[in-house]
C-alpha cells in the first residue's frame, strides 16, 4: 500500500466555492463512530455480547487566516456541505453542523482557527 501525502488534501464546507483556497486550511480530522448496545443474556456463559447501533460522525478543521477572510461567529450553527480530500480526487463527504469556532491569535505565530463540525448526514466516499 502506497503512503499518502498530506500536502495533497483539501476541505470544502460549502461556505465559499474552493473554501480550502479562500481560507487557507493546513489539516482536518474526522472522527466516525458507532454506538454499541449490550445484548448480554444468560447464554453467553460470562462474556459480553454487543449489536453495533448509530453511526456517527464529527470532526475539525485547522484553517491559517487573515483578519480580512475569518469565518464569521454567525456561522457557527449553520449546515454545510463537507467534502474532504485526502487528494484532487478521492475523500469523504457529508452533510455537518458547524458547532464551533476558536480563532487563536499568539505573538509568536500566526492566526489560526479551528472549525468543530458534527455530521448531521451519512458520510460518503468519492
Amino acid at each position: 500500500m502506497a503512503a499518502v501525502k498530506g500536502y495533497t488534501g483539501q476541505v470544502d464546507l460549502g461556505l465559499v466555492v474552493d473554501s480550502d483556497v479562500a481560507y487557507a486550511t493546513h489539516s482536518w480530522s474526522l472522527n466516525l463512530s458507532a454506538e454499541t448496545n449490550d445484548i448480554t443474556d444468560f447464554t453467553t456463559t460470562g462474556w459480553r455480547k454487543f449489536l453495533a447501533g448509530l453511526k456517527g460522525w464529527d470532526g475539525s478543521v485547522e484553517l491559517y487566516v487573515d483578519s480580512t477572510n475569518m469565518i464569521q461567529p454567525s456561522d457557527v450553527g449553520s449546515e454545510v456541505t463537507g467534502r474532504f480530500y485526502f487528494n484532487a480526487t478521492n475523500g469523504l463527504s457529508g452533510l455537518c453542523l458547524i458547532t464551533g469556532w476558536n480563532p487563536s491569535v499568539g505573538v509568536e505565530g500566526v492566526e489560526t482557527q479551528t472549525l468543530n463540525i458534527q455530521g448531521s448526514s451519512d458520510l460518503t466516499y468519492f
